[in-house]
């Protein structure tokens, strides 16, 4: 008599539930991680966004030979504008990202490229993560 081997293929509930499961897990516990690394880099983004803006206004400055004002609105809602003549434009903080402080409120890039007043600029998110750009008088700006 002979007899019939029968191969199965596939997977059975029980793996295919402790698989899932363990998915589960790990996006579980993955899901923090990546909420706190997306704030820090919005934060670290917002940082460059100004620097950038900050070397593009002294740039126009020194191009155009009139002066660039630089406003940071810390009140609701936040973010900067940039003044140069009739030209306004304005920047809002990405949702989540605050000033923590603003010293002074405005600066002035010179036709020189010179800032009329050194700055310190903080941005901080929710968990209080805080980044900071420096102003130099000489027009250099920089993360620190």
């Amino acid at each position: 008599m002979t007899r019939i081997h029968r191969t199965e293929h596939g997977f059975t509930l029980i793996e295919l539930m402790v698989t899932i499961v363990v998915f589960g897990m790990l996006i579980g516990f993955s899901i923090p991680s990546y909420q706190r690394y997306a704030l820090t880099e919005k934060l670290r983004g917002t940082s460059e966004n100004l620097v950038q803006t900050i070397q593009l206004q002294r740039s126009r400055a020194m191009a155009t030979g009139q002066n660039v004002d630089i406003n940071f609105n810390t009140a609701a809602p936040a973010g900067w504008t940039v003044m140069s003549g009739p030209l306004v434009n304005r920047m809002a903080l990405p949702n989540g990202i605050t000033y923590a402080s603003a010293a002074p409120n405005t600066i002035r890039l010179s036709r020189d490229g010179r800032v009329n007043t050194s700055a310190l600029v903080v941005f901080q998110n929710r968990t209080g993560t805080q980044d900071t750009v420096s102003i130099q008088l000489s027009g250099l700006a920089l993360i620190r």
